[in-house]
């Protein structure tokens, strides 16, 4: 169990994730409105029910998405479970440019595909192409057919908005995800106050 908190914390500090960790936790999350506490309080249920489940978070930019899903990560690690942090926008690009190399774009998605719990921050952010589909339903889907696979995911996108755009990809976070998908909407950027 130590070792698998050692590589975890190895693991977001390359991700530059392990900063967050001691500042997003659930008791620093801000809880003024009705939504904040109802958001909370689904990421804090999440943590008791989370085997076979995945936790989905669509929102505007500011209402506190990454916080709460630093938050799971982190008491998921506590917990021993081996977690891995992907930034869409940020570490997406280079397994795109690997795709004509069936070798290493394999070998760049398996650990992605196979770590126990994956976080994926800012799902689909920025100019989406069908690269980013092939790669998003790559990658979903394998975490979909593995039952003990835990996906955490936060994105400006609602639920609804990524069924428009792929229904294969956005049915299997659904069914996944349906105990725990909050759909924040437009709400206040935090981060502006």
């Amino acid at each position: 169990k130590c070792e698998i908190i050692r590589r975890n914390r190895l693991r977001m500090e390359r991700s530059g994730l392990l900063g967050l960790l001691d500042s997003c936790t659930f008791e620093s999350f801000q809880t003024q409105e009705y939504w904040q506490q109802a958001a909370k309080q689904a990421a804090e249920k999440y943590l008791t029910d989370w085997k076979g489940k995945w936790f989905f978070i669509g929102g505007s930019p500011g209402t506190g998405k990454t916080h709460l899903c630093t938050a799971i990560c982190a008491k998921l690690m506590d917990g021993g479970i081996p977690v891995r942090y992907v930034q869409w926008r940020g570490d997406i690009p280079a397994i795109k440019a690997k795709t004509n190399d069936a070798e290493a774009y394999a070998e760049a998605m398996q650990p992605l595909k196979t770590v126990r719990a994956l976080y994926i921050d800012d799902f689909l952010k920025g100019s989406v192409t069908d690269a980013d589909k092939n790669i998003a339903f790559d990658l979903l889907n394998a975490r979909y057919i593995n039952p003990d696979a835990i996906t955490i995911i936060s994105t400006e996108l609602t639920i609804d908005r990524i069924l428009s755009w792929d229904e294969a990809i956005g049915s299997r976070i659904n069914q996944r995800a349906k105990d725990y998908m909050l759909n924040i909407g437009k709400k206040q950027n935090w981060r502006l106050q």
